[in-house]
């Protein structure tokens, strides 16, 4: 019998999906464990027949970060998973 995949760890950020959106728009900033980040980008699907996904790219100041995850009900980014793509200190 095969194995189930098992699921990615569910960490809420305490940023705001809207808060983020807007952020990306304006290049401005949120907040982030406790330090100011600035939102490069932040791309949400909620199309009705896709599983609901979002991506948030911030740029901490000595390095970038892609974190994956979806937007609950009450709007509040989900983290399930982190990317360095790269450093910004090259």
């Amino acid at each position: 019998m095969g194995r189930l995949r098992r699921m990615e760890e569910e960490r809420p950020t305490g940023t705001s999906c809207e808060v983020a959106e807007v952020a990306a728009a304006s290049g401005g900033t949120v907040t982030f464990e406790g330090r100011e980040a600035r939102v490069v980008s932040f791309r949400s699907r909620r199309e009705i027949y896709d599983i609901p996904s979002a991506q948030l790219e911030l740029d901490l100041g000595d390095e970038y970060l892609t974190l994956r995850g979806f937007c609950d009900l009450n709007g509040e980014f989900i983290e399930t998973r982190r990317e360095r793509p790269f450093r910004g200190d090259a």
